[in-house]
């Protein structure tokens, strides 16, 4: 897999998380190998997606006014807001970055919903994505979910 110019962008409704790949070569016995690693680009925090909805919306120390319809549809309604937040993120790191590629990790109920959101030209460089979640896994380990 050539990796050359690529990034990779691991995220959730709460995180996103930006690597570069970098080659490493060296001689191992009288072969030379090439090994793949990450180095973080930039992380950012989504702090409303970790706060509950009584806490964003009540009147009072935590009293929520209305009905389990309208909280549902705030919640849905939120879930979208970041969703967008996220897609727009991706577009500005990817437009400033120009990678020649990019993979894409996210959750599965929401992957396709995020790919929608992402411009044409983020569209054009994003090379595989991957239906998980992968923000808390050790990002010596994130490539082989790609592979």
């Amino acid at each position: 897999m050539k990796l050359e110019n690529t990034m990779v962008i691991v995220a959730d409704l709460g995180e996103l998380k930006v690597y570069s790949v970098k080659k490493s070569e060296g001689l191992l016995g009288n072969e030379m190998k090439t090994s793949y690693t990450l180095e973080v680009l930039n992380n950012i925090g989504y702090i409303d997606a970790h706060k509950k909805m009584g806490e964003v919306m009540s009147d009072s120390a935590g009293n929520f006014m209305g009905s389990a319809g309208e909280e549902h549809n705030r919640e849905n309604e939120r879930k979208k807001r970041s969703l967008k937040e996220i897609a727009d993120d991706i577009d500005i790191i990817v437009a400033n970055e120009k990678p020649k590629q990019f993979f894409l990790s996210f959750p599965k109920d929401m992957l396709s919903k995020l790919v929608d959101g992402l411009s044409q030209n983020t569209k054009n460089v994003l090379h595989k994505t991957v239906s998980s979640n992968l923000v808390k896994t050790d990002k010596s380990k994130i490539l082989a979910y790609f592979e």
